[in-house]
């Protein structure tokens, strides 16, 4: 029998959990489906209502582990960057992507398997629960937040076992709905802008694609001071040099003969400041040479800011540095098949069986981030979204050599009732022109 494609879209930011597929109307007309690994409550939500199913989930999972290194996590952040940096002003949130497809990299089996595990390393499961754990904070001075949710259309028949293990270890919201409607576009839209703060105000324009079956939205969201705030009587128009060497004028920032942590090695030096009351600095590097920036960052590995932040000095220095208000949003699909995540977004390889099980085939169709950062006197304000959508798409037939089938003598034809096999009317045409 044909096998029909899957369409199941995905968006992401930071760690929080997944859910199953139940219902809270009790009017509901609810439908049991098996689902691999387990099976979970469907209803029937004809009313374009948005159901929240976050508490109906029984299932969980639970992992034992110690991280001693972060090395396959840093090297994922720098190589994706590192395939976005053609258009001006690129940002981007490694986080953000790296939870979003480890959501989906915990529903994919076989070589699909391989790849994410290649792409996001073997500790991917560990380093996305480690970090659902770490990150999220907030004291007076700063707010760092990580949020997860999945949209589930009514007749999917989702894998219970992976929502469980997605909703103990990335704390995401689950929700069920029509997700081909206007109404749910725009809850999805308010979801994502409520986690950002307002940074990201719209992710989709237009309803998910009336096959998709599963999305998942993950987003990030970072507001602190610094630890020396910027004074803003030493804010001035200044120039700005561009790398054909041509100038603007900008709102530069500066600090005058302040004790700052100075970095610094043979091809590069930069500075490191720190926002109150975390761990979290921000790191700015410039090229202390003739080369371009990207030239520098061509030779920056996880090792080289490792040394880089290990041989950091406080010294005194003059600080010049612009405010800035830098929006981005870019399609990471190439960039993650360059890195060898090809298998996830080819219909006829891709595996996910362990997200559900049916008459559908599901591969990742898009993986697209919007990112927003701010900068001036007083800190930093950013957000991310990412998004991993999987369409549905009917399966090509095999194209074998074609079969000529040419009417041109004499044949017979039947008129028939197909189910019944009752023939209504038989004939034989000898000549077409009479």
């Amino acid at each position: 029998m044909k096998k029909k494609a899957l369409t199941m879209g995905i968006i992401l930011a930071a760690p929080a959990l997944l859910c199953a597929c139940g219902s809270t109307d009790d009017n509901a007309e609810d439908e049991r489906v098996e689902a691999g690994g387990g099976e979970v409550n469907l209803s029937a939500n004809t009313d374009n209502e948005v159901i929240n199913l976050t508490a109906e989930s029984n299932t969980s999972s639970c992992i034992d582990y110690s991280i001693e290194e972060y090395t396959a996590l840093q090297e994922f952040s720098y190589a994706l960057f590192g395939e976005n940096m053609d258009k001006e002003n690129p940002v981007l949130s490694p986080v953000s992507a790296y939870l979003a497809l480890a959501m989906a990299g915990m529903g994919a089996d076989g070589n699909t398997e391989t790849e994410f595990h290649k792409v996001l390393g073997d500790d991917m499961v560990v380093f996305a629960d480690d970090m659902m754990n770490s990150l999220p904070a907030e004291t007076q001075e700063m707010t760092l937040s990580i949020a997860n949710s999945a949209w589930i259309n009514s007749q999917f028949a989702v894998n219970e076992e992976w929502i469980g293990r997605v909703k103990s270890l990335l704390d995401a919201e689950a929700f069920q709905a029509d997700l081909a409607s206007h109404e749910t576009m725009s809850a999805i839209n308010g979801w994502i802008a409520e986690h950002t703060n307002g940074l990201i105000p719209q992710m989709l324009e237009e309803p998910l694609s009336g096959g998709t079956c599963l999305a998942l939205f993950n987003t990030v969201y970072f507001k602190a001071k610094w630890c020396t705030p910027f004074e803003a009587y030493d804010t001035h128009m200044e120039t700005f040099w561009l790398a054909d060497k041509s100038v603007v004028e900008t709102e530069m920032m500066n600090q005058y003969e302040k004790e700052l942590e100075y970095i610094a090695n043979d091809f590069s030096e930069g500075i490191v400041l720190p926002y109150a009351d975390s761990d979290l600095s921000f790191v700015a590097l410039k090229p202390s040479g003739e080369g371009s920036v990207r030239e520098l960052y061509g030779k920056v590995t996880a090792e080289v800011i490792h040394e880089l932040m290990e041989t950091r000095k406080t010294t005194t220095v003059n600080l010049k540095i612009p405010k800035f208000e830098i929006g981005f949003d870019r399609v990471l699909n190439d960039s993650l098949r360059q890195m060898g995540l090809v298998d996830a977004f080819e219909p006829s390889n891709a595996n996910f069986d362990r997200i559900g099980q049916g008459d559908m085939d599901m591969y990742i169709s898009i993986v697209r981030q919007k990112a927003k950062i701010i900068v001036d006197e007083e800190g930093t304000e950013a957000a991310a979204a990412t998004e991993v959508a999987i369409k549905e798409m009917a399966l090509l037939w095999p194209e074998n050599e074609p079969i000529e089938v040419y009417f041109d003598e004499p044949f017979l034809y039947i008129i028939m009732d197909t189910q019944k096999e009752i023939p209504l009317f038989i004939g034989i045409i000898d000549n077409p022109t009479v």
